[in-house]
């Protein structure tokens, strides 16, 4: 989904090149934009809204404003042949949701967790001080059986996209845990002397004065609860998935595919979580309500406990064993929300196992508040894992025809961001509205932004930004394809600013891979050269003009559009009832990823 770090690269090497357009489609009264229908249509799907057909809302609210301003559109979606040379991409994303999949099982674990826990919580602040001390003994001698870890999954994966690889067991010392734990004790001293602020800027002042990697992290988890896991590599992250059977799924839900076989090996106990005198609980909720005429035993309290702290222990397993987010991302902006909702979800898990260990004096505000959070992650996970489908692409369509634009597919081999910029150089239209920046690559005239109204528009010429870097033609497509697309892999270790040296000094891939020894591609020569090929021959090569009767513009049909409206139930939330900029307005998913 566009160039790899163009966009931070160009704010900080030629912001120049970058406009922003405060007035919005205002300032392009009068002219036609090609707006990448396969892209925003999938925006406009994973917005944070329950309402099922809030593509086809957004779609209407979007050719709405562009009506206002006098501005044409025209709209491309991707055919039903994909590139080839996509394969690896496609891939990816479908490995994506796979992992966010995982993700969302998780956090679904979790909050199931915590409310038993705020249900739990006031009758043992209400035990007598032997009955604690037995929950503080049996919760230390909690031990985590190796089990298989379910997962849950969307039904549109086929039988081929499940990976049956068996996960092989590495066993992490003691001794590296004394060693790379170092962080730990540094990471408890500034919890203390940042006591006095909020709990999240807390963890995130943790998190970034200590510099703690996931990895760190991961072990510290484990070390807090006495654990060791099988730890998965980079270059393993498919061997984590293995379809498994599980009865108690929810009745919407379809069990694909599951973690296979993690083996935990239990080091000395856990901590000590069970200290203080007892007190009463310093609220009811709702669902503690049950508890009002009935207490009950303190076997039931400690046996329930003990239960829920193993689930705790295994949610470790689960975090730590679970591949790093997948490679080469799409965006800069998707890059950001996974790698936030992955810290974050580590950050939760430390968070909860805090809470065990105080538990005698955590209050049942912070538990909700948890809660809450791991609510919202888990709900974030659902929508990524997701994705539009045939049917939301058809409705989009036809809200569109409705309102007058223009559809059309890319053909062959090309996807809708070509055609679209094949458009817009042959004259038919004016810019290519899109978050791809491979729109820059053909040297297009790209608009960001067309689905937020609260922001505003951002244009960039391809042409300009070739200028300003002082490439040719060749060197331009080389340059960018060194910083990894949908079609390239990236070579380890070259960014942006050597990328742009080896080129400038080179003159092309082939004489940086000959010359620079120390940064080898990801693959073997061969295959890379080969990779570096198919890319440029799609980047130099621009789809053929469609029949001028498909690009011709309508009237709205407005005795369609409120058909549409009426059949999909739109009309309670048309024109005024929902803030659609404000759905869209933050991260890709404006989904809020860190969980507030």
């Amino acid at each position: 989904m566009g160039v790899l770090g163009l966009t931070p690269f160009l704010q900080k090497t030629c912001p120049e090149v970058i406009r922003k357009l405060p007035d919005r489609l205002r300032s392009l009264c009068g002219k036609t934009i090609v707006i990448d229908g396969t892209l925003i249509t999938q925006r406009l799907h994973f917005a944070p809204m329950p309402h099922p057909h809030r593509h086809v809302l957004g779609w209407h609210r979007i050719i709405t404003e562009l009506n206002e301003c006098n501005v044409h559109a025209i709209c491309v979606f991707d055919g039903r042949d994909r590139s080839i040379a996509k394969a690896r991409e496609v891939e990816r994303r479908r490995e994506i949701r796979r992992l966010d999949a995982a993700r969302s099982s998780i956090e679904v674990e979790r909050l199931s967790r915590l409310r038993k826990l705020m249900r739990l919580l006031p009758q043992y602040h209400s035990m007598e001080p032997p009955d604690r001390r037995r929950v503080s003994y049996a919760l230390q001698h909690v031990a985590v059986a190796p089990k298989t870890i379910p997962t849950y999954f969307q039904p549109s994966l086929s039988p081929s996209d499940i990976l049956q690889n068996d996960v092989n067991s590495v066993s992490v010392a003691t001794t590296r845990f004394q060693t790379r734990l170092s962080g730990a004790s540094e990471f408890e001293q500034i919890c203390k002397t940042l006591s006095t602020h909020s709990e999240e800027d807390t963890l995130w002042a943790i998190y970034d004065s200590v510099n703690i990697s996931d990895a760190d992290m991961k072990e510290i988890l484990l070390a807090r609860t006495g654990q060791s896991v099988a730890v998965i590599s980079p270059c393993d992250s498919k061997s984590w998935l293995d379809p498994i059977n599980n009865s108690t799924l929810d009745p919407g839900a379809s069990l694909v595919e599951g973690i296979s076989n993690v083996r935990v090996q239990d080091l000395p106990p856990g901590p000590s979580i069970m200290q203080g005198e007892p007190r009463e609980a310093d609220f009811q909720t709702s669902q503690d309500v049950i508890f009002a005429d009935f207490v009950p035993p303190a076997e039931d309290v400690i046996s329930a406990l003990s239960s829920l702290y193993q689930e705790y222990r295994e949610c470790v397993a689960q975090i730590t064993s679970l591949p790093p987010t997948v490679e080469v991302p799409e965006s800069p902006d998707e890059t950001r929300a996974e790698y936030i909702m992955s810290r974050t979800q580590l950050q939760m898990t430390i968070e909860e196992g805090q809470v065990w260990d105080t538990l005698a004096d955590a209050p049942e505000t912070v538990l909700a508040t948890l809660a809450e959070k791991s609510g919202i992650l888990s709900e974030s996970y659902a929508r990524r894992s997701n994705p539009p489908t045939t049917q939301t692409y058809e409705e989009s369509k036809e809200m569109l025809r409705a309102m007058g634009v223009p559809c059309i597919e890319s053909g062959g081999p090309f996807e809708a961001e070509a055609l679209a910029s094949s458009l817009v150089i042959h004259g038919k239209a004016d810019y290519v509205a899109s978050e791809d920046t491979d729109v820059l690559v053909y040297e297009a005239p790209l608009i960001r932004n067309i689905a937020n109204r609260n922001d505003p528009l951002i244009l960039v010429h391809g042409s300009h930004v070739r200028t300003a870097l002082q490439l040719s033609k060749s060197a331009y497509i080389d340059f960018l394809l060194l910083l990894g697309t949908d079609f390239s892999q990236r070579i380890k270790n070259v960014g942006p600013q050597r990328a742009l040296k080896f080129i400038r000094e080179h003159g092309s891939i082939e004489r940086v891979i000959t010359q620079e020894h120390k940064y080898p591609p990801r693959l073997s020569k061969q295959l890379y050269l080969e990779q570096v090929g198919i890319a440029r021959l799609t980047f130099a090569t621009l789809p053929p003009i469609p029949d001028p009767e498909t690009l011709k513009q309508h009237n709205v049909n407005h005795a369609k559009v409120a058909a549409i409206v009426q059949k999909y139930r739109l009309q309670r939330l048309l024109p005024d009832q929902w803030n659609y900029g404000t759905a869209l307005e933050g991260n890709y998913f404006a989904d809020n990823p860190r969980a507030r």
